[in-house]
């Protein structure tokens, strides 16, 4: 399909198939001619997005590392535009669009993002914010990796990648940080794998786990209410084990 648009508008330039199989090894070499040459260089797929969930991620990633830079083209849409400039894996990524304002609501947010378990995530977030937004995620993963996009394929786009503070650092630097529509991908995939949280024991099985201690029934109800279990789960549960008792 490439080849089709170049000899379409007369276009002869040499192209390099990158691949799945290929792009570790190539994407370096690449890179190399790249700044060896002074060259610019293309990155197309013969349908949908380059690195999303199609090759060119790798190839990417090595040109933001090289000091290169990266200009996307137009997508679907901008969440889209800013994980193919990013250079993250994403094969799989979540979509939040944007997130809570309140500080509380916003770390509930992110913590939630955490345990769902996806590597990479996309969110929007409007100028005024955004600096705030990038402290928040600073603040709570400074390993991760971001890339912060403000005005995707116009005329001043901006593009700010790197680690959380070094990227907070850089929009708090510019003065005219509150222009603009933002767009920002996150890459949490090094944080350690969330545990579990333990399963609480239901009102019954705590309330049994009280007779055997020697309470009655009447203190293990009252117990098991001061536990913080709902009043009509413990009554359900008191009748419950009444039940079994006198059976």
């Amino acid at each position: 399909m490439t080849m089709k648009l170049l000899n379409q508008f007369d276009l002869h330039k040499p192209m390099l198939s990158c691949h799945r199989h290929n792009e570790e090894s190539k994407a370096p070499q690449i890179v190399e001619r790249m700044l060896a040459e002074d060259l610019n260089v293309a990155l197309t797929c013969d349908a949908g997005t380059p690195g999303i969930s199609d090759p060119g991620h790798l190839l990417v990633r090595a040109c933001w590392e090289a000091g290169i830079p990266v200009e996307p083209v137009c997508g679907p849409s901008a969440a889209v535009t800013c994980l193919s400039a990013s250079g993250f894996d994403a094969r799989e990524f979540a979509f939040y669009g944007f997130l809570p304002r309140e500080k509380k609501a916003l770390g509930d947010k992110l913590d939630a993002i955490r345990r769902v378990g996806v590597g990479v995530f996309v969110l929007y977030e409007s100028p005024h914010r955004i600096v705030d937004l990038v402290a928040a995620l600073a603040e709570k993963w400074p390993q991760c990796a971001l890339c912060v996009c403000s005005d995707l394929t116009k005329k001043f786009e901006r593009i700010y990648r790197g680690a959380a503070p070094d990227v907070l650092a850089a929009l708090q630097a510019n003065p005219s940080v509150e222009k603009g529509e933002y767009c920002l991908a996150a890459d949490i995939s090094m944080l350690p794998p969330t545990e579990a949280p333990a399963q609480r024991p239901g009102a019954a099985a705590f309330m049994l786990e009280r007779l055997m201690e020697g309470d009655d029934l009447r203190e293990a109800a009252r117990a098991a209410t001061e536990a913080g279990y709902a009043r009509n789960e413990v009554y359900r549960a008191k009748l419950k084990i009444a039940e079994r008792f006198e059976e």
